[in-house]
């Protein structure tokens, strides 16, 4: 064996040992590794709405659900299935106000049905409940639902009156609160054999209209729930007869 073989064999066998030192020593710095197990949070059943529950609208049994809710998260307000008969007497409740669809069912934003602020629920901050007794003629052929907007206008008088009983429009976009006792804005109903229809008037607008009522004849005029491109498409036909009153100005 000539030198050079000797000399590349020493290299090669110091260069082993140096790699098996430093894989050594690296070996000694690498920390073990720790598993850790994700705690498990602790959950309770919350009851929520599992439909989109409009304002006015009753509840049901259908339209709830139970879900896991984290503990720490539940607030007080909360129906948990700590009291399972609560979702029971929720179904004869109506909505104070939108209830999503995933959103906790808290008792301030529902009416019961023996309560006697069932319809003070569904009316507006600062407006007023009246009613009106129709007929097909006079409503629309019945076809003014809860939640729709309606004009009322004023036949007074008669043949010896001073307008020659001219009906004129008294108050526009008026909405409906219920019509007999259905207050649902998405009743399944087509139209509805009306007798009493409640409206939403302003504290000045309610007692005009309970003075027009006793004075002469009201009808309602439904409106379309689209809004038109210009003023001059609501208002270009009308007479200079009719009188327009918008919140209790004329």
């Amino acid at each position: 064996m000539n030198v050079s073989r000797i000399a590349i064999l020493g290299v090669a066998v110091v260069a082993g040992a140096g790699a098996f030192v430093l894989m050594l020593g690296q070996n000694k710095t690498i920390a073990p590794i720790q598993i850790v197990e994700p705690v498990k949070e602790e959950s309770v059943r919350v009851l929520v709405a599992s439909q989109n529950i409009q304002r006015g609208e009753r509840l049901t049994l259908e339209g709830t659900s139970w879900i896991a809710w984290p503990k720490k998260a539940v607030r007080p307000t909360f129906i948990t299935d700590e009291n399972p008969e609560a979702r029971e007497s929720l179904e004869s409740a109506v909505a104070r106000s939108l209830i999503v669809a995933g959103e906790p069912i808290v008792n301030e934003k529902v009416v019961h049905a023996e309560s006697s602020g069932l319809m003070a629920a569904i009316i507006s901050p600062g407006m007023r409940a009246v009613t009106l007794r129709v007929s097909p003629e006079t409503a629309s052929g019945g076809f003014i639902l809860p939640g729709d907007r309606v004009d009322i206008l004023f036949t007074g008088g008669g043949r010896d009156s001073r307008d020659g009983g001219l009906a004129r429009t008294m108050f526009e976009d008026v909405r409906v609160l219920a019509v007999n006792t259905v207050f649902s804005e998405n009743t399944e109903a087509a139209h509805i054999d009306s007798v009493n229809v409640t409206l939403e008037l302003a504290p000045l607008d309610s007692e005009t209209f309970i003075s027009a009522r006793s004075s002469g004849s009201l009808s309602l005029v439904l409106r379309s729930i689209f809004k038109p491109e210009g003023e001059l498409l609501a208002t270009e036909r009308r007479s200079s007869n009719v009188s327009v009153i918008r919140y209790g100005r004329s």
